[in-house]
């Protein structure tokens, strides 16, 4: 009764290639690069059986899904679930100016990121339940079938965490997942999981991108 999930961080966005923090602003599409990257990434997975897919409902996520649903001629569910953290006050801003706005919730964003809570916004433990219990609906909702899931860096980086058996006191020392890599896991019926493969990234080249290291 196993279900494999292949989860998939959005193509590089707007507001990546202009160093803001995004969150679940919705103002941000793909840049053409980031398209470009999607591309790739469907045609990584064009011959790999997908039964279902889902993605967050966020422009970046879900244009970024489009090219792989396109390959597969399967219909999108959204999850909001799957969005990426809500940041608040952060939302839209460049990362260079938010040491300068918000000082000490950034400082513990940089050096801590699991105690953290973006000003005003939702904390990271609290998006690791959200997320977790999203990938488990979906689970319980595809029994023996291959599930693609359209999402962000953020919750894939929390996910890594219960993945790898580490405490969010240890989420510092995970990095962020490239942009449109692949994430694989297999999660059984009683909702173990094991082969985890994170952040296949090779498919894009010279076109993979990640977060700037101020993040």
């Amino acid at each position: 009764m196993a279900t494999k999930l292949i989860l998939v961080r959005h193509g590089e966005s707007e507001a990546n290639a202009e160093h803001r923090f995004t969150g679940q602003s919705n103002r941000y599409g793909l840049t053409e690069r980031g398209h470009t990257q999607a591309e790739l990434t469907a045609v990584f997975l064009q011959n790999v059986t997908i039964d279902a897919i889902y993605a967050s409902d966020l422009r970046r996520a879900y244009e970024t899904t489009v090219h792989i649903a396109q390959k597969h001629g399967i219909t999108i569910t959204e999850h909001t679930g799957m969005r990426e953290i809500f940041a608040g006050k952060w939302e839209g801003e460049r990362f260079e100016d938010l040491p300068q706005l918000y000082p000490e919730d950034f400082s513990v964003w940089k050096n801590d990121i699991g105690r953290a809570i973006p000003t005003g916004g939702e904390s990271v433990e609290a998006l690791q339940r959200r997320v977790k219990a999203a990938i488990e609906e979906i689970v319980r909702a595809n029994p023996e079938r291959t599930v693609c899931i359209g999402t962000h860096a953020t919750p894939i980086r929390v996910m890594q965490c219960i993945w790898e058996g580490r405490s969010l006191n240890e989420m510092k020392d995970v990095p962020f997942v490239p942009n449109a890599s692949v994430t694989t896991v297999v999660y059984e019926e009683d909702l173990s999981f094991h082969d985890v493969c994170i952040g296949q990234s090779e498919h894009l080249g010279a076109l993979s991108t990640k977060l700037p290291k101020s993040v």
